[in-house]
């Protein structure tokens, strides 16, 4: 409609010009405030080359994931609905944040007191062990940013958040963190839309998480501060989020559940699984059928085995095979597993091991990825052999017996090193009492060539049968634990 305003007098002219503005800023105001529960992802709502048209364009052909609400609080784990992350701040559209009758509180979700080890430092030093903040909820509001003041809640994929503990040690993230939320998908209780979603406090995330975690996933890992950027392009508000606090290693299971801290969680699926995932890309190792091939785990500042060398000398020259064995000959390497980055050179490596010696440490979590029937060998320090750090490989070994775990440990006191850090300077040590165990842990230590001699006959009496080393532990509660 065209108005000519040229023959009217001029106070007509201004009437008519108030009211052209002001029908265009009711027509603003109208598209631009924002709902009190986001908008439907409608295919009204697409415009061009958008992050806003790519979420919309997406669930429209999407799988959605699915979830059991009700089993949830088993696995640690809440759902909230309606959700968008911003900077790692969780805004929530729902009434009971919002201030008025309604309001009930924003601390939606507390972290157990989850902390984590502070990347780079030795974890007994002053300031390594640290806990997460707690996270943040508040309602939405009209200053919040364009995209969630008009939000599009992506329905096509679950961010699962947790606060993993002690996540920067490959061992303790696998069996606090990687193995309870594979137990959740093997339990049906998510499926493979979950998205992983691990809350880092800004730092980069390891490359073994990604590495864990994504043959479980059809969505990418991405951390929390990642995935609530203002930079992302992807979506940042969410039909459904879940936040969790898993059950494992170090958030063990209340007592009044009556359950182990490792129930549901299925190491042996874990580590095969990953295995067969990756199976096409791991590069090719050879050796022969007939080689029974022992590997020991290298360790160059704590928790060494003194005498390293003369055991690899010992194994490559002196183990004999049993009679019989379908075994032809020994082959005995050292293993370097320093370099978190050579993950699929480790799994490669892992498929061709019959037996993995090492100190306690995360070295040994590698078992998970060695085939059935199959043995690693877990040397203990002085003053250490407690039952609580069989938590770490003994116990998860046993949930399927996928792989034979045997323990050495020492106790004479001859044959053990006080650690460095216990002879360094105790001002920069943490006066936690755990640290005092740490000292034991981190000692130096001798291993008899006799208790190894006698650890690889008790292997060799199995011939690689799960039933046999059940029934021998079963029969003889130490055939698996040895002290010199």
């Amino acid at each position: 409609m065209r108005i000519n305003l040229g023959s009217r007098h001029p106070s007509e002219r201004f009437l008519i010009a108030v009211l052209l503005v002001s029908s265009v800023l009711q027509t603003y105001a109208a598209s631009t405030s924002f709902p009190r529960r986001g908008i439907a992802a409608t295919p009204q709502t697409k415009t061009s080359s958008s992050p806003r048209a790519a979420v919309v364009a997406n669930q429209e052909t999407c799988e959605q994931p699915h979830f059991v609400d009700w089993a949830l609080w088993e696995h640690g784990c809440v759902a909230e609905r309606h959700v968008c992350i911003d900077q790692g701040v969780f805004i929530v559209f729902q009434d009971k944040v919002k201030p008025g009758k309604n309001f009930t509180g924003t601390q939606l979700f507390d972290t157990g007191g989850a902390f984590y080890n502070v990347p780079g430092f030795m974890d007994n030093l002053k300031g390594t062990k640290t806990p997460f903040r707690q996270p943040m909820f508040r309602t939405n509001t009209h200053r919040d940013p364009p995209d969630i003041v008009e939000p599009v809640f992506d329905t096509c994929s679950l961010p699962l958040i947790w606060w993993p503990w002690w996540p920067f040690n490959a061992g303790d993230f696998t069996l606090a963190s990687a193995a309870p939320l594979h137990a959740m998908l093997q339990e049906g209780i998510v499926d493979r839309n979950i998205k992983f979603t691990p809350v880092l406090d800004g730092y980069r995330m390891p490359e073994y998480i990604d590495w864990e975690l994504q043959p479980f996933s059809n969505h990418k890992v991405e951390t929390l501060e990642d995935l609530s950027s203002r930079e992302r392009a992807g979506a940042r508000c969410y039909e459904t989020i879940l936040l969790c606090k898993p059950h494992g290693l170090w958030n063990r299971r209340p007592d009044w559940m009556k359950q182990a801290w490792h129930h549901f969680l299925k190491f042996g699926d874990f580590g095969e699984q990953i295995v067969d995932y990756y199976r096409k890309h791991l590069p090719v190792i050879k050796k022969s059928e007939g080689t029974f091939k022992v590997a020991f785990i290298e360790r160059h500042h704590k928790r060494r085995i003194e005498n390293y060398n003369e055991l690899l000398d010992w194994c490559n020259t002196k183990l004999q095979l049993p009679a019989g064995s379908h075994f032809k000959e020994v082959t005995c390497v050292p293993l370097n597993l320093d370099h978190a980055d050579r993950y699929l050179q480790t799994l490669a490596e892992m498929q061709t091991v019959d037996v993995l010696v090492g100190s306690h440490g995360a070295g040994l979590i590698n078992h998970m990825f060695m085939r059935k029937g199959t043995s690693f060998l877990e040397i203990v320090p002085c003053g250490f052999d407690d039952p609580f750090h069989d938590d770490s490989f003994q116990v998860p070994a046993r949930v399927q017996n996928y792989q034979f775990g045997f323990k050495l440990s020492i106790v004479s006191p001859m044959l053990c090193s006080r650690s460095q850090a216990e002879l360094g300077d105790p001002e920069v040590l943490s006066k936690d009492e755990w640290v005092r165990g740490s000292f034991l842990r981190d000692q130096d230590v001798t291993v008899d060539v006799s208790s190894l001699a006698d650890v690889f006959q008790r292997i060799f009496s199995l011939n690689g049968s799960s039933e046999a080393y059940v029934n021998a532990t079963l029969a003889r509660p130490d055939f698996s634990i040895l002290r010199q």
